[in-house]
Order: C-alpha cells, then structure tokens, then sequence
C-alpha cells in the first residue's frame, strides 16, 4: 500500500472508532507505524500495540475506545523446527517461502533467526500456514505454536564523534562518511527517515535518542552526550543497528 493510500484508509477507520467500532490492523513495518501514530496522536484517537515479540519492529494496531487484552490483536508465534545438522535457515529463506505460497507481507510480524527460529503470524491466516507451510527451501519444517515469551535481541555498533551542529544534513553526512552535499542530495530523494517518518530538512536539530534510517547505509540511533570539544564541537554517541 502506497503511503497516501494507507493515509486515506487510516482516516477513514477514524471515522468508524469514533463510530465506536474497534479497527486492527495488519502488521505495519516501523514507517507505517509511526505514520499512524503521529495521525492518531493529532487527532486524539486511541491506539495500542503489538507485535507478539518483545522489541518488534512490525506490529499490529488496535484503535479502540475501550480497553484491549493481548489476545485482541490476534498473533500467533510459531517455533520452526528442522534438521540444524543439515540445513542452513536465514531470515531471507523463511520470508521468500510464506511469500511463494501467496501470503501477504502484511501478515507476516517479525521473524527471529538466532539459536531458535520464531514467526510472528496474524491469527486470520494460521491455519493456512499450518497446513501448507511444510518446507524453507529443500528443508523440510516442522512448526510448533509456541506459548513462551519470545524477545528479539536489539544489537549495535557503537562508535563517537565530534560535530560542530546538530543539523540532520551534517549528522547524516557524519554517521554515513558521506559528503554534506550527498547527504542533502538523499535528503531531497526522501532517503532519510527520522523516528520512521520521512524528513527532507537539512537544518532539522536532532534531539537525544533520535532514530535515523538511511536508505542503503542502515539505521542509527544518536545519543547526545554533555561533552564539547575547546574549538565547541559536539560528542555524539553513534549506535549503528547491525
């Protein structure tokens, strides 16, 4: 769904919460995410979340002026079981084999590849998977409903710096090593997202803890630090996703 379509449609569920009726959605990606939530917060509706996995980055939403349990947002996490001994299982395998059995992006929550193997799936189409979801790749699977309490572990690469500012264009061109006229160039291209929402002004102040996501150079969080330098520069905590 194109941004100002997902716009269109989110405004016509707040007709319908004010209307008293409770809207779910899919599961939406950090962008959608925080597009909703700046909706919602303006126009004072109501929202919870979740995506069935402690620190989710896709999540479902329930706008609702009554109060909701867990159970409500309908997500079932599933523990894939097969041969390690044999087969090799990566994040891309998983999401390429739901995706060629004609299952949307949209019901698909966060999947977990470490030690074990977790999928976060809308409940609507948990039978279907059940059934038909037998292999990733030539590994055959086994899926298990899992009840426990599944957390996506949060990793970064740390490293400091010093800037004279704290404009976006500079912060982008420091934490990417990328010139100040690129970092404008993919500021005008949309390439920059602040807290998930798309941001196209150079001299926007970053403030502490602010997200950034570049397209193509990854997401970094900025941590602002009491520090400055003699000649009044600013030390800034990078945080690099990995």
């Amino acid at each position: 769904m194109e941004e100002l379509e997902f716009i269109h449609h989110l405004e016509s569920n707040i007709k319908r919460y004010y209307e008293s009726k409770v809207i779910i959605t899919p599961f939406l990606d950090e962008h959608y995410g925080a597009l909703l939530e700046d909706i919602a917060n303006k126009n004072g509706v109501i929202y919870y979340k979740d995506g069935g996995i402690i620190n989710s980055e896709r999540n479902r939403y329930i706008l609702s002026l009554f109060d909701v349990n867990k159970s409500d947002f309908k997500i079932n996490i599933y523990k894939v079981k097969y041969n390690k001994k044999y087969y090799d299982i990566s994040h891309r395998n998983i999401l390429g084999s739901l995706m060629s059995l004609g299952i949307k992006r949209e019901c698909i929550g966060d999947i977990i590849v470490d030690d074990d193997i977790y999928i976060a799936i809308t409940e609507e189409i948990s039978s279907f998977i059940e059934a038909e979801f037998k292999y990733v790749g030539k590994a055959p699977i086994e899926l298990e409903l899992y009840k426990g309490v599944v957390e996506a572990t949060i990793k970064y690469d740390e490293k400091k710096d010093f800037v004279t500012s704290l404009r976006l264009d500079l912060i982008v061109s420091t934490i990417t090593n990328i010139s100040r006229s690129k970092s404008q160039e993919i500021l005008q291209n949309k390439d920059v997202m602040v807290n998930y929402i798309i941001n196209q002004n150079p001299s926007y102040q970053i403030k502490d803890n602010d997200i950034i996501s570049v397209r193509h150079y990854g997401k970094y969080k900025i941590e602002l630090t009491d520090s400055v330098s003699r000649s009044g520069k600013y030390l800034i905590k990078i945080l690099k996703r990995v």
